[in-house]
């Protein structure tokens, strides 16, 4: 696309035919590296949720093998014996069709890490190119606040935000509080992240003109 030719030197005499709405690059990388990283936790999500699905069934029939061991009411115990047959079915239903459902996680993984890279890429591609002006991908942005902006999003390696949202994912499935980025409150490699960025530094400027202090400009 037209916006992409910015990312050279280059893209100056480019840039006049942006279309309208589109995104400039920084926002494109950092959206694709967003929606990727989504991608991934939709996976891990999925996964886990599978394996917790194995994971109960078995308690289940476990609990009942358990119960019916110590079950006194015969009656009861047939009726236990009938769920157990009804879990185990479902159980080898499930652990059948599991090894497709991984692959096919896996391969979700596998291009979404092939798009973080290729959006990581070209952020740093904007770092190493000094006469890269900000205006070329936001005007509200400095070209220190863009680099600042890149190298945040750069943090994380690709296996990173996969065992990042790994985390998430168990987290979310237990109940427990879920893991926070260290030294900022901002998740990079979800779509909202970089733009609570953007707009707390751009609060946090606006607060310094209005109190008379340094700009950034």
């Amino acid at each position: 696309m037209l916006h992409d030719a910015a990312w050279t030197l280059a893209g100056n005499l480019y840039s006049s035919a942006r279309p309208a709405r589109a995104l400039f690059p920084l926002e494109s990388a950092m959206d694709d590296l967003g929606r990727a990283a989504r991608d991934i936790a939709f996976a891990e999500t999925a996964d886990v949720i599978a394996l917790h699905r194995i994971s109960v069934l078995r308690d289940m029939i476990a609990a009942c093998r358990a119960e019916i061991a110590v079950q006194e009411d015969t009656k009861v115990a047939l009726e236990l014996a009938a769920a157990i047959d009804g879990l185990s079915e479902e159980l080898s239903s499930f652990e059948e069709t599991l090894p497709l459902e991984r692959a096919f996680r896996a391969d979700q993984r596998d291009h979404a890490v092939v798009r973080i890279e290729a959006a990581q890429s070209r952020l740093r591609s904007f770092i190493e190119t000094e006469g890269m002006g900000a205006d070329l991908f936001d005007p509200a942005l400095t070209r220190d606040e863009a680099v600042e902006l890149a190298r945040a999003a750069l943090a994380r390696s690709p296996a990173q935000i996969i065992a990042a949202a790994r985390l998430e994912a168990e987290a979310r499935q237990t109940g427990a509080p879920i893991p926070t980025p260290e030294g900022s409150p901002f998740h990079f490699t979800q779509p909202e992240g970089w733009m609570a960025w953007l707009a707390a530094r751009l609060a946090e400027r606006a607060g310094r003109g209005m109190s008379g202090g340094p700009s950034q400009a």
